[in-house]
């Protein structure tokens, strides 16, 4: 992702490339939305969860640990230029790389799962792995908004951050994660504005 975008090549999705081009063009519209997907279906997906919004205000971000980096520049410009939200939609690889703390056994533990299942989570080796499990163990709803829920807790104290002397976020955070075709929507949590 780049939140300085141009237009998205999927024809669905805004975005692009470069330095605050995205974000500001979202403002300068009068948006207040910012929207955050992942690359092909998930634009789609996004497009279609989100009929109201226009098309300036979705940007693409990278997958796995790039996202880390992507998010963390589009919610500082978002906070710069004004927004009042954040939506992300991602899959478990890219919220994984957001996750802070005890990662994906700690959410297993929390939400119920066996010490075995934590286990076998932290030796997953991937987030589609754990992601699995968590499936397979029936623990995939209660997991994957739990893992929402830190993700969008961690992303609203990181826009409170960015304005100095600010305990609350200027940005209302929602975070949706999406099964891994990027096609539908498996957990949730979040506010939806400021």
């Amino acid at each position: 992702m780049n939140p300085t975008g141009t237009a998205r090549s999927d024809g669905g999705t805004g975005g692009g490339s470069g330095g605050g081009g995205a974000v500001a063009a979202i403002a300068a519209q009068g948006e207040r939305t910012l929207v955050l997907h992942g690359a092909g279906p998930a634009g789609r997906t996004a497009a279609r969860m989100l009929p109201k919004l226009p098309e300036v205000c979705f940007v693409e971000v990278g997958a796995g640990t790039a996202a880390r980096g992507d998010v963390d520049e589009a919610l500082r410009q978002a906070v710069e230029h004004g927004l009042r939200q954040l939506i992300l939609l991602a899959t478990a690889d890219a919220l994984a790389a957001l996750e802070p703390v005890d990662g994906l056994a700690g959410i297993t533990a929390d939400m119920g799962g066996s010490a075995e299942l934590a286990d076998a989570v932290a030796a997953a080796g991937s987030a589609r792995r754990a992601y699995e499990l968590w499936e397979e163990a029936r623990l995939l709803g209660p997991c994957g908004r739990e893992l929402c829920r830190r993700v969008a807790d961690d992303l609203e104290r990181a826009a409170a951050a960015v304005r100095e002397g600010s305990e609350a976020s200027p940005i209302a955070v929602q975070v949706v994660l999406m099964d891994f075709g990027g096609e539908r929507m498996v957990g949730m949590y979040g506010r939806l504005s400021r």
